[in-house]
C-alpha cells in the first residue's frame, strides 16, 4: 500500500487535466455551458482550425475551402495575427468566421482570471485590427477550462467552444487515417478540431480535401461553429 502512495497524487493530477481537456466533457461544462457541439438533429457540421495564421499553410487550406465551397471557423492566435495581418484578413473577407484562441497559447487553468482576460483582449485587438472584427467566440488552448477562467471568457464576453471530435491530425497520421477518425465519429451538430499552423500541417489540407465530399455523402451541412450551434 505504501508503494503505492506517490502514485496517487500523479493519478490525481490526470485526471484533473482530462476534466480539463477540451475532448473530454466534464462537471466544469455541465455547470457552466461550455460548448462541445450542436444539436444532435441537426446536419450542420462545423469544421474548426487551430494555431493559425500561418504563412504557408493557412493560403493553401483557404484555396481547398474555395474550392470546396465550405465555410469554416478558424480560432487565431494574437500573436499570430500581428505578425501575419494580412492572412487574418483574407480569411475573414473569404466568409470565413473567427474566433480567439488567445495570444500566446498558454495552458490557462494554471492561470489568474485576470491574466486570462487580458490575454484575450489582447487578441480581441489584434483580430480588430486586422480584420474588423472582434470575435464574439473563443477556445482557451488545449481546451483546458476551469471554473474560474471559463467565468473570465463570459466576463470577456466570449462564447467558449471546445470540440466533440478530434481529428488528432498534430500526431502525423497519413491524411486517410485523419479523414477516417473523423468519418467515424461525426454526428449531428458536431464540432470538428484540426490545424492547419504546426509542421506538417500539409496532411490537414489533404484530409480537409478528402474530408468534405465523404461528409457531404453522409448528409452533413458543412458551416460555421455560429450557424452549427444556431440549427
Amino acid at each position: 500500500m505504501l508503494a503505492l502512495l506517490p502514485l496517487i497524487p500523479a493519478s490525481a493530477t490526470g485526471l484533473a487535466y482530462l476534466f480539463c481537456y477540451g475532448g473530454i466533457e466534464g462537471p466544469i461544462d455541465w455547470t457552466m455551458d461550455t460548448i462541445q457541439h450542436g444539436s444532435r438533429d441537426s446536419s450542420r457540421l462545423a469544421l474548426t482550425f487551430d494555431d493559425g495564421p500561418d504563412p504557408e499553410r493557412t493560403p493553401a487550406l483557404l484555396d481547398a475551402l474555395a474550392l470546396l465551397d465550405v465555410k469554416a471557423t478558424f480560432f487565431l492566435l494574437g500573436r499570430e495575427v500581428d505578425m501575419y495581418p494580412e492572412i487574418a484578413a483574407r480569411i475573414a473577407r473569404e466568409g470565413h468566421e473567427i474566433g480567439n484562441h488567445t495570444y500566446n497559447h498558454r495552458y490557462l487553468p494554471l492561470k489568474r482570471s485576470r491574466s486570462v482576460r487580458a490575454e484575450l483582449a489582447r487578441t480581441d485587438r489584434a483580430i480588430e485590427r486586422a480584420t474588423g472584427i472582434v470575435p464574439t467566440l473563443a477556445r482557451p488552448p488545449y481546451g483546458g477550462r476551469s471554473p474560474r477562467n471559463v467565468s473570465a471568457f463570459t466576463k470577456s464576453a466570449k462564447r467558449l467552444v471546445t470540440w466533440d471530435v478530434n481529428s488528432f491530425d498534430w500526431k502525423g497520421a497519413p491524411a486517410a487515417q485523419v479523414t477516417e477518425r473523423v468519418l467515424e465519429r461525426a454526428r449531428g451538430g458536431s464540432i470538428v478540431l484540426l490545424h492547419e499552423a504546426r509542421e506538417g500541417g500539409e496532411v490537414t489540407v489533404a484530409a480537409v480535401r478528402q474530408l468534405v465530399p465523404a461528409l457531404r455523402a453522409r448528409g452533413f451541412e458543412l458551416t460555421t461553429v455560429s450557424r452549427t450551434l444556431a440549427a
